[in-house]
């Protein structure tokens, strides 16, 4: 299930492939990460940054956190506090959401 219409009209960017929906507030960002079934698979590969709180709507990632895998489907939650590194790959067909206490996301100029 794509995220609604409300979601989808928020500023969009791209993250290595995956669609992303930004909600900023100018100090904090909300990405509602979105891969489509017909996408590949989408890799995030290893970074750090400051502390990401986030849920799997639908679908499933696949996190390395600090060295040790996880597999999160849809309902879980994950907490990764600041600087710990950590990579994502996003299956097809998987919606998430990423709440940031940052801006991640550089957006284009309004």
């Amino acid at each position: 299930m794509p995220f609604p219409a409300t979601i989808r009209a928020l500023p969009r960017s791209e993250l290595f492939g995956a669609h992303v929906y930004v909600h900023d507030d100018g100090r904090t960002q909300v990405l509602f990460i979105e891969v489509e079934p017909a996408m590949p698979l989408v890799e995030v590969p290893t970074h750090t940054h400051g502390l990401e709180w986030g849920f799997v709507a639908e679908g499933a990632i696949e996190m390395m956190i600090d060295g040790r895998s996880e597999l999160h489907t849809a309902g879980s939650t994950h907490l990764i506090p600041a600087q710990v590194p950590h990579s994502f790959r996003f299956r097809p067909g998987t919606c998430s959401v990423h709440v940031f206490d940052e801006r991640r996301i550089r957006l284009p100029p309004t």
